[in-house]
């Protein structure tokens, strides 16, 4: 099933309840529909959207066609609040702050600038050069911690679930934590390319652009050409 066909599904069944899904709008263009309820006492919406307008430029929403808000099946089962779909963005209702709401949004949103803009910000090669010389340099630090390792699995930069189950299973991300300080941002950016640059954004206009700019320059140089491009 279609994440488009899930959504009018869920919408159906909740205005068949007698229960609303509620419209709202960020940068005053893009639908942002609340499909099941947040928690008031966590969530100020109008806040998150404040937030999201003020510190995301308009014009790198161009590609989505709306976020919606509802928890999803796929959210249990593969334990992620978020995901990006087919040009729309899907985010979990069960949020423990603005902040952490602001985060989700914001990191789907890199992956639809990541479809729009691929050639801008992968055409060159300098932001997977920079991710794997990382994943190299990660390797050589396992390897000397004794870790069971194949530096294959470090060279290849799309997403492998066995390799992700490797590093939050058996390596744990605190441990990772000290193993990357000063090359990625988290230990999630460490899963792939596509990873190591929605970490970037989210950092970028989310929390420390500086640090963005120190730990991940080239993700860094990407996103503000795009800014500049895009004005």
């Amino acid at each position: 099933m279609s994440f488009r066909l899930r959504t009018i599904i869920i919408e159906r069944h909740i205005n068949f309840m007698g229960n609303q899904v509620r419209e709202y709008y960020v940068h005053g263009n893009v639908p942002l529909f609340v499909v099941h309820d947040l928690d008031p006492e966590k969530v100020n919406l109008q806040k998150v959207i404040s937030e999201i307008n003020q510190k995301v430029p308009k014009e790198l929403f161009k590609g989505v066609d709306g976020i919606y808000v509802a928890h999803l099946p796929e959210f249990d089962e593969r334990d992620i609040n978020a995901i990006y779909k087919d040009d729309t963005l899907y985010v979990t209702n069960r949020q423990d702050s603005d902040i952490d709401m602001v985060d989700d949004i914001v990191h789907e949103l890199a992956h639809s600038v990541e479809v729009h803009f691929h050639d801008q910000i992968y055409g060159d090669g300098d932001v997977e050069y920079e991710f794997l010389a990382k994943r190299k340099r990660l390797y050589r630090i396992l390897k000397n911690e004794g870790y069971p390792i194949d530096l294959h699995d470090f060279l290849k930069p799309q997403y492998d679930e066995d390799f992700d189950n490797y590093l939050y299973s058996e390596v744990g991300y605190n441990a990772l934590d000290g193993f990357i300080v000063g090359s990625f941002l988290s230990p999630y950016s460490i899963t792939s390319l596509r990873e190591y640059f929605a970490t970037s954004f989210t950092d970028y206009f989310v929390y420390d652009r500086e640090k963005v700019k120190t730990i991940t320059p080239a993700a860094y140089a990407k996103i503000k050409n795009l800014i500049k491009k895009e004005k």
